[in-house]
């Protein structure tokens, strides 16, 4: 026979079904973070509930993490506009690059790949660290 939990298991599944892209996704993330254990002891309105707001909560920080990901192309693509060469007069080291000065241009360090890099953002961005530590110029 099959338990109490492993019925609720079975149930969260069929509710789930309908979620089918996200359904595994879901399930392995609840059992991971231990977040079917409390769910047994909750009604199936509220398990459905739980699971609608993890799912919405998953693909919202999807798009955030391939928004920072874009970002973080754009502004690495930008920092040549602020950097200057070695030696140059007001030069500032910006790790492996060196940035602009007089025109406000400032170091902004970041991580890719547990790789460190940095980049120059121009006198309107401020540096800013995204998820995973990636180098953000933002305005």
């Amino acid at each position: 026979g099959c338990s109490k939990l492993c019925i609720r298991h079975k149930r969260l599944a069929s509710i789930l079904g309908s979620m089918a892209p996200l359904r595994s996704a879901i399930l392995a993330f609840m059992f991971c973070a231990g977040v079917v254990g409390a769910v047994e002891a909750e009604s199936e309105e509220a398990v459905v509930e739980r699971s609608s707001m993890l799912a919405r909560r998953m693909e919202a920080e999807s798009q955030l993490a391939m928004s920072e990901l874009a970002l973080a192309f754009v502004s690495r693509d930008e920092s040549h506009l602020y950097e200057a060469t070695e030696g140059e007069e007001g030069s500032i080291r910006c790790g492996d690059v060196y940035c602009a000065s007089g025109i406000g241009s400032h170091c902004c360090h970041g991580t890719a790949a547990h790789t460190h890099y940095s980049i120059c953002c121009g006198s309107t961005g401020r540096c800013r660290r995204g998820l995973g530590g990636l180098a953000l110029c933002t305005r």
